[in-house]
């Protein structure tokens, strides 16, 4: 099941396209523009983002990049009457794909499924491998790759990141990595875990300019995934 987000001011236009993609058990979400200016925080979770553009240049360029800063899947843009340069213009912008209005909406609906099925296959046979910014996380052979220069994880270093990793963005407890990391292990302690905290830093910090684990105090640590996002668009 995937979760696409159109972004529009006209729904009607796309009406047609939308009931193709529920036929195919997809989750659409259909938008106005005020939900990117309000809500960009909140549109790293879908897997593929449409967007109706017929707005100035400037304002273009900033709906894309304020949307490619905070979500890494693949965004195609509609609009019309526009030129070829203005259309690469888009995709110089960060549009992955551009679709001229009037539109076809079996064909745009295959050319959308076409692109999460090739991603979803690239998931299948590299699903341990994870991009953090300018980082590339390999799990599998416990191995942070940023700017072609390899560091190694320690086995405690490579349950700590995974644990993190898969609660990303959200706060996770010192109790509960703790008791992933170390089990039963009575002689676990927070000053223990401190440690090890500090040596993964050293090493999954975005080319040392930002800590992506945060301290939260009392509580426990949070990998900040989106800010290491935000970090690398900006350079």
């Amino acid at each position: 099941m995937f979760d696409i987000l159109l972004i529009t001011e006209e729904s009607n236009l796309f009406s047609e396209m939308v009931d193709i993609f529920k036929k195919e058990f997809f989750n659409v979400y259909v938008k106005n523009l005020n939900f990117i200016e309000h809500n960009s925080n909140d549109i790293h979770h879908y897997d593929f983002i449409l967007v109706h553009l017929g707005y100035s240049e400037p304002a273009n360029e900033r709906i894309i990049k304020t949307i490619k800063s905070r979500c890494l899947c693949p965004l195609y843009v509609f609009s019309k009457n526009q030129t070829d340069d203005e259309k690469a213009k888009l995709m110089e912008f960060g549009a992955e794909g551009h679709i001229d209005i009037p539109f076809n909406s079996m064909v745009v609906a295959a050319r959308v499924k076409a692109v999460l099925r090739f991603l979803n296959s690239l998931k299948k046979t590299k699903s341990n491998i994870i991009q953090i910014g300018p980082i590339l996380v390999d799990l599998d052979n416990y191995l942070i790759v940023e700017n072609d220069k390899f560091t190694n994880l320690t086995n405690v270093e490579h349950k700590i990141l995974k644990i993190l990793l898969e609660h990303r963005d959200h706060t996770v407890t010192k109790d509960d990595i703790i008791r992933y990391v170390w089990d039963d292990d009575t002689s676990a302690t927070d000053n223990a875990l401190g440690i090890h905290i500090t040596r993964l830093r050293k090493k999954i910090n975005c080319g040392g300019q930002i800590d992506i684990i945060e301290t939260i105090w009392g509580i426990g640590y949070r990998l900040n995934f989106r800010l290491c996002e935000i970090f690398h668009n900006e350079e």
